[in-house]
């Protein structure tokens, strides 16, 4: 049972289209399927990171004001301007599919965990799933099924990027330039919901 509810928390996270998805997949039609990947780790060391705070001390930031208020702050403030960056200046020929260099992996990397880490909501999604399983099962059967929700996401993750991998050779650039300019306005569409999160 514990399996099944880690499954179905994992797959539940397919429902929220947040900026880490668009991110995921702008990286992979940019650069390929290496660079897409490289996002996805990024994503779920952030979610791991998210779950073990939620486990230490959930109680502790769930109720702290100015933890909430810098994330929010910080987070929008890293959306906008990867936002302004592609709206302003989508470039096509950062790198070339098949031949990037460590240092843009790493990139690819660190900016997909940025993104998801300094999200408050990411937090708000993990206290709950934690909240949700130590309410159902003991300490460490709870501890399994949320583990296995992370490799739910990361799974889902890997196959995102793989499809738009496979589709990508078939997007004219710049039917590509246009896509990146909209990812652009729905990152500053983010990163002004996440601004005024703690003023609202």
């Amino acid at each position: 049972m514990a399996l099944l509810t880690g499954i179905l928390l994992g797959l539940g996270t397919i429902l929220f289209i947040g900026p880490v998805f668009f991110y995921l997949i702008k990286s992979t039609l940019e650069s390929g399927f290496k660079a897409g990947l490289s996002v996805a780790f990024g994503i779920i060391l952030g979610d791991m990171l998210c779950l073990g705070i939620a486990l230490y001390s959930a109680t502790e930031f769930n109720a702290s004001p100015t933890f909430e208020f810098w994330a929010s702050i910080l987070g929008g403030l890293i959306l906008l301007i990867i936002g302004l960056k592609y709206v302003l200046k989508p470039n096509l020929n950062a790198t070339v599919k098949g031949r990037l260099k460590r240092s843009s992996l790493l990139v690819y990397g660190i900016n997909g965990f940025l993104i998801n880490f300094v999200n408050p909501f990411v937090f708000a999604v993990w206290f709950g799933f934690v909240s949700y399983t130590e309410a159902l099962y003991n300490h460490s059967t709870a501890l399994f099924s949320l583990l296995v929700t992370l490799g739910v996401i990361f799974s889902t993750d890997v196959l995102k990027a793989l499809f738009a991998g496979r589709i990508s050779h078939l997007i004219k650039p710049q039917k590509l330039k246009n896509f990146f300019r909209v990812f652009g306005i729905l990152m500053i569409c983010f990163s002004i919901r996440l601004l005024l999160h703690p003023f609202l």
